[in-house]
């Protein structure tokens, strides 16, 4: 099973980049032309509610699967909200924006939340790749994650796109942690032609099996391309390691416990 580990739809039914078409339905498209068999969806403040997420992959629910996005605008109400998402849907996970959200993983309420989340061991995805204003930020770059890794060791944490131009940083972050995860959505199609497209390839040998999922980011790239690319840098690596990026490692960390 390939698994597509980071997608999104969006409310407008069309966006990114390339302005594609990007409703659950044109999702669902461009994973049966590039052979991919479920995808996880990612709200996106702004883009795509946690309503409308959850309602649209209930209508694929062989081939989507949706998590949450906590909502910080009021810290005084973030878990009891999350609490009562969690009993009305059943989310995979969970993902952070901090550029967009305007959090840092070490503001009180994303670690309260941090905390909910690895008392019923589910996953959290934030994103990291350095970008725009917010460049220049620490807080935001992968080694602000090695000290939440360190004093969180039972939560499972997803450094999104292997943490961009600081993709060594990633790396080691995730090497030093066995409860990080790296994933390389994005990443190496928008740095194609540089050495970090080389480097992600490495990340993929190099981490235990297990460890690094594959991911398209759609609609911000084409999913075939996508695809298609993360194959050529799993040319040198073993077939454990591709069955792992690939679907493996994505079906173990969001599946609750249970088959996705």
């Amino acid at each position: 099973m390939i698994i597509d580990g980071h997608t999104h739809i969006f409310e407008a039914g069309r966006g990114g980049p390339l302005d594609l078409p990007c409703s659950a339905d044109d999702l669902v498209r461009a994973m049966d032309s590039a052979g991919i068999d479920l995808s996880i969806v990612i709200p996106l403040p702004g883009v795509a509610s946690n309503d409308f997420v959850h309602r649209e992959c209930a209508r694929f629910p062989d081939r989507l699967r949706a998590i949450y996005t906590p909502e910080f605008e009021d810290p005084s109400g973030t878990i009891a909200k999350l609490e009562r998402f969690f009993g009305q849907w059943q989310p995979r996970g969970l993902k952070i924006h901090p550029r967009v959200q305007h959090v840092t993983a070490s503001d009180s309420i994303v670690r309260e939340t941090l905390s909910w989340a690895e008392t019923r061991c589910l996953p959290v995805i934030f994103d990291v790749f350095p970008f725009g204003a917010e460049l220049d930020i620490l807080a935001l770059q992968p080694l602000a994650y090695h000290p939440i890794a360190q004093n969180c060791r039972q939560l499972k944490i997803v450094l999104a796109h292997a943490g961009g131009y600081r993709l060594m940083e990633a790396f080691m972050v995730a090497k030093s942690n066995p409860n990080v995860y790296l994933d390389i959505s994005f990443t190496p199609l928008y740095f194609q032609g540089s050495s970090l497209l080389n480097d992600c390839g490495f990340l993929c040998r190099r981490l235990p099996p297990g460890r690094v999922l594959y991911g398209s980011d759609f609609p911000h790239t084409q999913m075939g391309d996508s695809l298609t690319l993360a194959r050529q840098l799993l040319a040198e690596a073993s077939e454990s390691v591709v069955g792992e990026v690939l679907g493996g490692a994505a079906a173990r960390l969001f599946g609750n416990g249970d088959k996705l």
